[in-house]
């Protein structure tokens, strides 16, 4: 009932896209009251204090309801809309770097898929993250509208090979099916489900096993009187430092590559991964765009179908083997068993790499799916692994209602040398583009790397203007940890540069590292170092001064900005002088101000530095008077006059400003009852028209006082 009151919700409303339809009853189906239970006793326990979300229905080829996939917002606050949702998941999303822990990666969000029958197994994965639901059908709704026109609807979720698939349909009742990433698209719900059975047939999924049927139901009734709360984890060594990719080529040459890369890190095997480049993924329609070597040297040597992302099965082990003998390990061996119902689908093989601390392939035959494993979970009989798709990482259940695989790496014949760039390291976000380190052209950058103490004889260093897909020689030099790299001045700007590092011994070449992401070369200057007044905090006095690093010399004037609220801008300057004095007329009394400024060079105006704010918390001039020859200040006022002299009652001491906040003249009382200041500087100079401010009082702590003197 739940289900469907949800799905009016959707659909009536308009609130992003409409929940799919529940599907028929499958046989031996587990009624939704029951799952519906398991699912919230597993998340309290998981997530606890977690309120509950979207719950959304999968269905086979046939219709028949499968599983259902709940959603959970996991701080404890009310679900939000759709579309707050999909905002949510691709900022934390973006948010991902290399080098980012999964293991103790948060989100706002959780799913927990569980199966809607009683032969299969309960609880099929979950983790932090959402479904595709959120993470996949915009995109797929944006397609299906192209195709089918604006009334188009989501009508079924399938959950079958590889995973999921979108049925979208409109109200003439013509329908398209994409795969998860758009690599297959179908017209008919015939020639969909003609496909089903053609791939579970070529992978050999067959109908489930008796014994496995007999497994399934067992689990249940365990799943049911579980205590959730108590587990026990155990991980791989280094498990912290396992790399997350995007999914390029297919989900095993990229679970194969985050193998690799992990044993690249965390093992002295560094010709693993020796570079990262950005690739247009055919099978997505996408740029991938931080995309490590091994990953196309897996995908090549696994015979991975890069129109479709499959792979057979009985290439993982081979190619994980070849790939290490390809970069100069020929003594890695990989441990393969197929999991059956027989052999408890090659649990005790599971267990047993990883507490020898060996990373795996992982696939779901019956899913059609491969992950990288890095640990497991009892006493659920969980694995730990960083899926390729829309959830980073995930916990998996070893079983399904078919076949499994392990492929499990033992590397050997690392060598003592190694190498990892430490700068600049480009763009370190999960797939993104832009936001790498800025370097300049006509600077010298000073390109770090850690060679662990192992130093080899040199580094040969190469360059790349086209995020790594064809490299030019920079440099070859010795392995010092550094490399003082002068970016000559006759150097175009580019957007898309990489950097590769390859570390030599005895003319061997021993490791090797690249930029993560692409960084950006300018012609025009970067953002001044902003420096006071400091970003965030009050000014309770003033004059309020913008100061910027005035060591530079690669710049030729600066342009600053001032504004409030959302865009009123209040001043401008532009001019050589590296500080700007607000004029006090424009301050308001508790506003917050924002300023950023940006500088100029031969080749033009560079980009604006980061935005700085300040708070005004005095209150600017309230009083303006004027009166020729000799005049008085009293309290805070702004004063202004073309020609006398200034009496100030303000004891033994003050000092003149003018606008740019340097110092003009110091007066003293010389034991007379009042200051006068006739208007000319120390040297005896009649100051010209302008701002200058007064300050007073015994240590000069006393009241601020503004002049404005006319021509």
């Amino acid at each position: 009932m739940s289900i469907v009151i949800l799905v009016a919700l959707f659909f009536v409303n308009g609130l992003g896209i409409n929940l799919p339809e529940m599907g028929q009853l499958p046989p031996n189906a587990v009624d939704f009251e029951t799952v519906q239970r398991l699912a919230l006793k597993k998340a309290q326990a998981e997530w606890p204090g977690c309120q509950p979300g979207t719950v959304v229905p999968y269905v086979d080829e046939a219709g028949n309801t499968v599983a259902y996939m709940f959603h959970f917002r996991t701080d404890g606050k009310q679900f939000p809309d759709y579309e707050q949702v999909v905002a949510d998941i691709l900022e934390e999303r973006q948010s991902l770097t290399v080098n980012t822990d999964l293991r103790r990666w948060r989100s706002k969000y959780a799913h927990l898929l569980i199966s809607a029958r009683y032969d299969r197994t309960p609880i099929v994965c979950y983790g932090y993250g959402t479904s595709e639901y959120y993470a996949v059908a915009p995109r797929a709704r944006a397609r299906a509208k192209a195709v089918l026109g604006n009334d188009v609807y989501l009508s079924r979720i399938y959950f079958v090979c590889p995973v999921v698939f979108l049925e979208f349909s409109n109200q003439a009742g013509a329908r398209v099916i994409y795969s998860a990433h758009f690599e297959r698209v179908w017209y008919s719900r015939a020639d969909f489900q003609q496909f089903v059975s053609e791939s579970k047939r070529a992978a050999g999924v067959g109908q489930a096993e008796p014994a496995a049927i007999a497994h399934y139901q067992q689990e249940w009734q365990v799943a049911l009187n579980r205590d959730y709360s108590h587990w026990n984890e155990v991980y791989i060594p280094g498990a912290d430092r396992a790399p997350f990719y995007d999914w390029s080529y297919g989900c095993t040459p990229t679970s194969a590559a985050m193998v690799m890369g992990y044993i690249d890190r965390v093992g002295n095997y560094g010709r693993l991964v020796d570079w990262y480049w950005q690739r247009w993924d055919m099978v997505e329609g996408e740029w991938d765009k931080q995309i490590p070597n091994v990953q196309r040297e897996c995908a090549l040597r696994m015979y991975t179908d890069t129109t479709t992302g499959g792979t057979y099965i009985g290439a993982i082990a081979q190619g994980l083997y070849v790939v290490a003998w390809d970069n100069g390990y020929p003594s890695f061996e990989v441990v393969e068993e197929q999991g059956t119902p027989g052999n408890d689908w090659a649990w005790a093989t599971i267990v047993q790499e990883f507490d020898a601390g060996y990373p795996m392939v992982w696939s779901a035959i019956w899913a059609i799916h491969s992950l990288a494993g890095y640990g497991y979970r009892t006493p659920e009989k969980d694995l730990y692994v960083h899926n390729t798709w829309w959830q980073p990482a995930e916990w998996w259940h070893y079983s399904g209602n078919d076949r499994s695989h392990v492929a499990a790496v033992h590397p050997a014949g690392a060598d003592p040398q190694c190498l990892e760039l430490l700068y600049p390291l480009g763009d370190t976000f999960y797939n993104s583009f832009g936001r790498g380190e800025t370097l300049q052209v006509g600077e010298t950058v000073r390109v770090r790397w850690n060679n662990f103490n192992h130093p080899g004889d040199w580094v040969a260093i190469d360059i790349s203007f086209d995020a790594g897909r064809t490299w030019t020689f920079l440099d070859s030099v010795p392995d010092t940890g550094y490399y003082n790299w002068h970016i000559a001045e006759s150097c175009l700007a580019r957007d898309s540069v990489r950097l590769r590092l390859r570390q030599y011994q005895n003319g061997s070449l021993t490791a090797a590292d690249g930029t993560f992401g692409c960084f950006r070369l300018v012609r025009e200057p970067l953002a001044p170092k902003y420096l006071a007044p400091p970003s965030g905090l009050p000014v309770t006095s003033p004059p309020v001064v913008l100061l910027i690093d005035s060591t530079r010399t690669d710049f030729d004037s600066v342009y600053f900005v001032v504004w409030k609220g959302t865009g009123d801008t209040v001043w401008r300057q532009n001019g050589l002088s590296r500080r700007c004095t607000i004029p006090e007329e424009v301050l308001i009394y508790n506003q917050t101000f924002k300023w950023m400024c940006r500088a100029h060079n031969r080749f033009g105006w560079g980009d604006f530095g980061a935005v700085w704010t300040f708070r005004v918390a005095f209150r600017p001039g309230v009083e303006e008077t004027q009166s020729p020859g000799k005049s008085q200040l009293a309290g805070r006022t702004i004063w202004q006059l073309k020609s006398g002299k200034i009496e100030l009652d303000a004891g033994s001491e003050a000092v003149v400003y003018n606008a740019a906040g340097e110092k003009v003249r110091v007066l003293k009382a010389n034991g007379q009852e009042r200051i006068f200041w006739d208007l000319r500087d120390e040297n005896g100079n009649r100051v010209q028209a302008g701002m200058y401010f007064l300050k007073t009082g015994p240590g000069l702590a006393g009241a601020v006082r503004k002049l404005i003197l006319l021509k």
